[in-house]
């Protein structure tokens, strides 16, 4: 799990440090503020280590800067795929430092001019003795297109799906799997079966279909919402998602109903007391207010990190711990203004 990150001239950021992880990390911010490129930043260096530990062993002469050079260009697709664009206009080196559960301490950089290798990295051999499991959903349903990202990205390598749905299709064709689930972890399937009423996503034939009771659906028949909390309820019941795991979550909140939205907040705040460490990123009103009646009844830290824009140094961050209250932020502020607003229609008729 993140402990630490430190970056500085990478996409949106001249410069962040990001000090105190929790185990449930929120980043909110107005469009353009890299939310997401923050998201898949740590994904690709998590999912680089998970991919080298599993790779290595087969291939001793594989590094794990190669493998890092190749996920970060397929996550961020850069033009032409080189790594290079991906340092900050203007700058002419990028740089990143984390510190990740508590035996690896890596840092890497690179130039503008960077094709596809990283020379310039730290330790040159990464002995990882605990498991690293990482997984990325993204805001997009991805089960009615499953076949196509495959064939785009697999086959042809054609850019536009990125690594992060590659990755969640291969963890989503593992079968379920029997056996007893972590008390949080049932309580979360529990949570998940009810918002799906009671029916599950199951493949069929190697098709993903919808059943409930004697009604089978496919993909494409069936709800953008009951997709997107179906994947997260396959990935508990095949332990793809696990203690220890690090999970990342963009805009968990598309095309669900705010009854819907409460509930899945509560579901990942189950699966962070399971051990689970989580990035989520969100505009959405109900997703933070949840989020901080959770920190303080339980008294438990919920991170908050808000991107804003400088004019001159580029995305800034200040973080928050929600146990403490909600700070100031566009979300809240705009909710406010639009009551304030009703408020004073109200007495205007």
């Amino acid at each position: 799990m993140f402990n630490n990150l430190i970056l500085e001239n990478i996409a949106a950021f001249q410069q962040l440090q990001w000090q105190q992880h929790e185990r449930l990390n929120l980043i909110i911010g107005e469009n353009d503020c890299g939310k997401t490129h923050l998201l898949k930043l740590l994904y690709g260096i998590a999912r680089s280590l998970e991919d080298y530990q599993k790779r290595g062993n087969n291939d001793p002469s594989l590094s794990w800067q190669e493998v890092l050079a190749d996920k970060l260009r397929w996550i961020f697709q850069p033009p032409a795929l080189e790594l290079g664009k991906l340092v900050h206009k203007g700058k002419s080196q990028l740089s990143v430092n984390a510190h990740i559960n508590d035996d690896i301490n890596l840092s890497f950089s690179f130039g503008e001019k960077t094709t596809r290798k990283i020379l310039k990295f730290t330790p040159h051999f990464i002995a990882i003795t605990t498991p690293i499991n990482a997984l990325f959903l993204p805001p997009k349903e991805i089960l009615t297109v499953m076949d196509a990202i495959e064939a785009t990205r697999s086959q042809l390598e054609i850019i536009g799906f990125d690594d992060t749905y590659l990755d969640l299709i291969k963890a989503l064709r593992l079968p379920v799997s029997r056996g007893k689930l972590h008390q949080h972890l049932k309580t979360a399937v529990e949570l998940l079966d009810e918002q799906m009423g009671k029916g599950q996503i199951e493949v069929e034939q190697n098709e993903f279909m919808f059943k409930r009771g004697h009604e089978k659906y496919t993909m494409s028949q069936t709800a953008e919402g009951i997709k997107k909390i179906g994947i997260l309820n396959r990935l508990i019941k095949n332990r793809m998602l696990k203690p220890g795991s690090i999970l990342f979550v963009d805009e968990p909140e598309v095309n669900l109903h705010p009854k819907a939205i409460v509930a899945l907040v509560d579901i990942f705040f189950l699966l962070a007391q399971a051990g689970i460490q989580i990035y989520l990123a969100t505009h959405n009103y109900f997703v933070l207010r949840r989020f901080e009646w959770l920190a303080r009844k339980h008294n438990e830290p919920i991170g908050l990190c808000s991107l804003f824009r400088s004019p001159k140094n580029g995305v800034l961050a200040e973080f928050y711990n929600l146990r403490d209250g909600m700070p100031s932020n566009p979300i809240i502020d705009v909710s406010i203004e639009l009551y304030e607003q009703n408020v004073i229609l109200d007495f205007e008729t």
